[in-house]
């Protein structure tokens, strides 16, 4: 059995649908991990106020009461740092997935029939002459890359 045309034209469309899905998984799992990051600190950040709070009621030495302020700030700090740092894993992870997503080599594709290489030159040339058409009918630039001039308003 040969493969025809729309054989071609639906694996590719089912592969491209494939990448997207794919992207999309990574884009939820990476912010759902975010997200879990941000409840968990911000419960522990509750949780230290609150804490931090009764400590400071209780204290009535002014020098308790500095030590108790230079321990918060200094948690403070490594917390912060210990939370952008897992940010950053969870971005650089996410953004790996989402490489290789778009960067995954489709399986090896069949040689192409003889008699459909005719249809395939017939489509390209098809898609040339609608690019080179509606450039000229909005008068873009041909250079890739290229951006169109604009006017200033007189």
């Amino acid at each position: 059995m040969t493969a025809k045309p729309e054989d071609f034209l639906l694996q590719a469309c089912k592969q491209q649908l494939d990448v997207g899905l794919r992207a999309m998984e990574a884009l939820v799992e990476g912010t759902t991990r975010l997200r879990q990051m941000q409840l968990e600190a911000a419960t522990a950040v509750h949780a230290d106020l609150d804490a931090m709070r009764k400590s400071i009621a209780a204290t009535s030495d002014l020098a308790r009461l500095a030590e108790l302020q230079m321990q918060w700030m200094r948690a403070n700090a490594e917390r912060w740092a210990d939370y952008w740092r897992k940010v950053h894993e969870v971005a650089t992870q996410t953004q790996a997935q989402l490489a290789g997503c778009f960067h995954a080599r489709p399986p090896a594709a069949a040689p192409i029939d003889p008699s459909k290489q005719a249809l395939f030159t017939l489509m390209d040339s098809a898609y040339k002459q609608w690019l080179d058409a509606t450039q000229q009918f909005y008068k873009l630039p041909t250079v890739p890359g290229a951006r169109p001039q604009h006017r200033a308003a007189a």
